[in-house]
């Protein structure tokens, strides 16, 4: 109600004004003919007052008119401009209408709307969020701190061909017996189920595991042999001698055209993780995980130790299920 009563009393000062310029303008009129046709009779002084007056007033109206039209072009104007980028941006939402965008608009407009201040702050932290990430990946790559599951799930569940992982036991320790390490490994049995998607994975073991970890491995090797997953183990000190001693990095390729890196911190812990489709930095790191895949099958070993040191538990295979796309 604060604009609406601004907007009539700056109606009201305008017509006020202009009734005192017109009633000015009358009287210096008037005074003028009085002293200029002093020897004129008749009503000459009040007429041509009256007309000078009037068309005071009448010129001030039309400059009001001319300035309140322009004003309604450029609302106008800008209102199609509105119009026009909305316009746009709906077409640009029709693509994705099955991709949940609308859905997505419609409900952030409900939930700003209701609800506590606080669930307000929160929805809008939210959408800035996503939009920020939807921003970074236009440039084909993405990076949060930590580790992101939702972005491991969601790549899984839209690969269509194939996953190959390097898995470090540095990152990899305590994982696979978590809730996402659960929903990463049901995503992974619908991929190769529903989609007949083929996954290999190889674990690389640091020196000096004792055999509490080597037997864990196995049984994780053996869970996932199981489900249809190719698994490979191989100790780090034969990946140095292979393709060269440097950081080692978790990373899984997505249907070879899309990365998930995981960064290690110096505790051991995750410091950030980055998904990237990088046409150079995907195929760098496609001739990086066919190295240590090779790697971790060496014809010299005998298969049941996959190149491992002696003592190795049983279950520990070089390839388990499946048929290795590359024949390797």
């Amino acid at each position: 109600m604060s604009a609406p009563t601004r907007s009539s009393g700056d109606s009201a000062r305008q017509l006020t004004l202009k009734l005192l310029v017109t009633v000015v303008v009358g009287g210096v009129v008037y005074v003028l003919t009085n002293v200029l046709l002093r020897e004129e009779e008749g009503p000459w002084e009040l007429l041509l007052s009256a007309l000078c007056g009037g068309t005071v007033l009448i010129v001030q109206f039309m400059a009001s008119f001319v300035n309140q039209l322009s004003e309604l072009k450029d609302v106008v104007e800008k209102r199609f401009a509105d119009i026009g980028e909305a316009t746009k941006l709906f077409n640009e939402v029709e693509k994705l209408r099955g991709d949940g965008v609308p859905r997505l608009a419609e409900h952030a407009t409900k939930v700003v709307s209701m609800g506590p201040e606080i669930l307000h702050e929160f929805a809008h932290e939210e959408i800035n969020r996503l939009a920020s990430q939807m921003e970074k990946l236009t440039k084909l790559s993405a990076d949060c701190a930590g580790e992101n599951h939702d972005w491991l799930i969601n790549l899984t569940k839209g690969t269509r061909s194939s996953i190959d992982a390097v898995s470090t036991t540095v990152v990899d320790d305590g994982f696979w017996n978590s809730e996402p390490a659960g929903r990463y490994i049901t995503a992974q049995r619908e991929a190769i189920d529903d989609r007949h998607v083929a996954v290999r994975r190889v674990f690389i073991m640091k020196e000096g595991q004792d055999r509490d970890s080597l037997a864990a491995l196995a049984a994780i090797c053996k869970e996932q042999g199981e489900m249809g997953i190719q698994v490979r183990v191989v100790p780090q000190e034969k990946i140095a001698r292979r393709i060269g001693r440097g950081k080692m990095i978790d990373f899984i390729l997505f249907d070879r055209a899309m990365s998930y890196e995981i960064k290690a911190d110096l505790d051991g812990g995750i410091s950030s993780t980055t998904v990237n489709a990088g046409l150079s930095e995907v195929q760098t790191l496609i001739r990086r995980f066919g190295m240590i895949w090779e790697a971790a099958k060496d014809p010299n070993d005998e298969p049941a130790l996959n190149g491992l040191p002696d003592g190795v538990p049983d279950g520990v295979p070089v390839l388990t299920n499946g048929t290795d796309p590359d024949a390797a």
